[in-house]
């Protein structure tokens, strides 16, 4: 039984790697046939054109149909995409200047609001009992102030005593604004308008300096952060136009870079650029946003369709559409191509304006093909 087993084994081994090997013999033939074929095409080519200049044989009727384009110089950009995320520099958490007990809350979410509007008041008892006290103080300040003022004019008293009245009331009056200003921090007021998007304060609570309460966002200030890679440094500048595509509303605008980084980040070697979003938008702080750049443009460039360009083991090429004895040959044209952008490609070098490139019907010629054009 084991024998068997080990026998069975062994013949499954053998089958498998002869499927390999023969799969590996077919794609070994394949190629080569494919490029025997080639060879033959390019050869039944020339030797058809050469007999039929000769005279020796006729034009077939069944010549390849093919259309063509003329090269014109045209405006050619390359964009990339990127995402990016919106955000907004009117989207803050107001935190209090002063510690103190919350007496009222004066807004909810989803309230607009504007700029200076009472958003929660703290307690203001103590602060208004030294305001008070403060008032009568200086009252009474400035009046000896005015007796020794009087005095001093008719040169009666020292002049010690004059300068100590007058800096008693000048003292307690900058005192009086400092607790004015301090009362006035305990209320709490919109810095902007906009939209209270989060209370986190309750009536009763105690709140510390710097403690988020009140989240503010405003609409009207709002940008794309994104980063670029540093391959791209030099790419990019204000003011340059850039489609924004917010995938959440299904909505695509057009808007301008306003700031490009000028540092890059270690972490990631990316900078970053911000591009404002027009107040009209629904764009929220947070979303997502795809941004179409242009990190190249041509005004004068010689493009083709991407899917007429050969590559062999000599380069890119393209079939040029020549007249020779009154027929029209297919001429083989190394180029040097460019960037791709959809489903065009630029052409550095190769082609020249007024050059007629065949586009439909290549799969079927090779270079010194004779063809026709199709009507």
């Amino acid at each position: 039984m084991k024998k068997l087993g080990y026998s069975a084994l062994v013949a499954l081994l053998v089958t498998a790697s002869c499927q390999t090997t023969d799969i590996e013999a077919k794609k070994k033939a394949y190629e080569e046939a494919r490029k025997e074929l080639a060879k033959q095409k390019a050869l039944v080519a020339s030797l058809k054109k050469e007999l039929i200049e000769a005279g020796e044989i006729k034009e077939s009727s069944n010549l390849s149909l093919v259309t063509t384009l003329t090269i014109r110089p045209t405006v050619f950009e390359h964009k990339i995409t990127v995402r990016g995320t919106v955000k907004s520099r009117g989207n803050v958490f107001i935190s209090p200047e002063m510690g103190g007990r919350v007496t009222q809350v004066a807004v909810k979410e989803g309230q607009k609001v504007k700029m200076g509007d009472l958003l929660v008041s703290q307690d203001t008892r103590v602060l208004r009992n030294t305001i008070e006290e403060l008032k009568t103080s200086l009252e009474l300040a400035t009046t000896m102030y005015q007796r020794q003022q009087k005095l001093w004019d008719k040169n009666i008293g020292s002049e010690v005593q004059y300068l100590q009245a007058k800096n008693k009331k000048e003292a307690l009056e900058r005192k009086l604004a400092t607790t004015r200003a301090q009362l006035d921090k305990l209320m709490i007021r919109a810095p902007f308008s906009g939209v209270i998007d989060k209370v986190d304060v309750r009536v009763g609570q105690n709140l510390a300096p710097g403690q988020p309460i009140v989240r503010l966002v405003s609409l009207a200030d709002m940008y794309v952060k994104a980063n670029i890679s540093e391959s791209f440094v030099g790419k990019f500048a204000p003011g340059q136009p850039v489609e924004i595509n917010l995938p959440s509303l299904g909505t695509t605008i057009t808007s301008s870079i306003s700031a490009v980084g000028q540092v890059i980040e270690p972490k990631n070697r990316t900078f970053e650029i911000e591009i404002l979003i027009p107040a009209h938008t629904r764009a929220k702080p947070n979303m997502v946003a795809v941004l179409s750049l242009t990190d190249y443009r041509n005004p004068e460039a010689i493009v083709v369709p991407t899917n007429i360009i050969f590559t062999d083991k000599q380069g890119a090429y393209v079939y040029l559409l020549k007249k020779s004895n009154e027929q029209h040959v297919a001429i083989r044209a190394d180029i040097t191509t460019g960037a791709t952008s959809g489903t065009l490609t630029e052409v550095l070098s190769g082609l020249q304006p007024n050059d007629v490139v065949i586009d439909k019907g290549i799969y079927d010629i090779s270079n010194g093909s004779l063809v026709k054009i199709a009507k």
